[in-house]
């Protein structure tokens, strides 16, 4: 549906038609605008040329959208590093997760046969030893785990 939208550019007024809605065209007129009126500060009534003083006013409107297409550009490629270490630490994280599941069954493991050592160490009876004292006898150990 094509809008017919009345706005106001260097104080004449414009009936534009667009796909667009109305306020979207009004704030390009605007800016548009304000773009002359910018340039009539700077003396661009000197020129006397009406179609050099539409090629400055252009040519204006042009810089500011390549900065703002190269601002936009330098964003996409630094959004792009962004995601790629983004995924390189997602790996890393993962990897250190499985990493610290198997160091704590490995911590789990060691846990439970110190803790069967002291049960055993607890349980032992105690021996008399040369001078009359009485110890506890460490208990037996199994070479291979002690290995691990």
């Amino acid at each position: 549906m094509t809008n017919k939208i009345d706005v106001v550019i260097g104080g004449k007024v414009l009936t534009i038609r667009s796909e667009e809605s109305a306020e979207h065209v009004q704030r390009i007129a605007m800016y548009v605008d304000q773009k002359i009126q910018m340039l009539k500060e700077k003396n661009l009534t000197a020129v006397v040329d009406e179609r050099l003083r539409a090629v400055l006013i252009a040519l204006n409107l042009a810089d500011d959208y390549f900065k703002v297409k190269d601002l936009y550009t330098a964003q996409e490629i630094t959004f792009q590093k962004v995601a790629k270490e983004t995924v390189k630490l997602e790996k890393e994280n993962a990897t250190l997760k499985n990493q610290m599941k198997k160091l704590q069954a490995k911590l789990d493991k060691v846990t439970g046969e110190f803790e069967e050592f002291l049960h055993n160490f607890d349980n032992q009876e105690e021996k008399s030893v040369g001078n009359g004292k009485k110890v506890k006898a460490l208990p037996q150990t199994d070479a291979r785990k002690a290995a691990n």
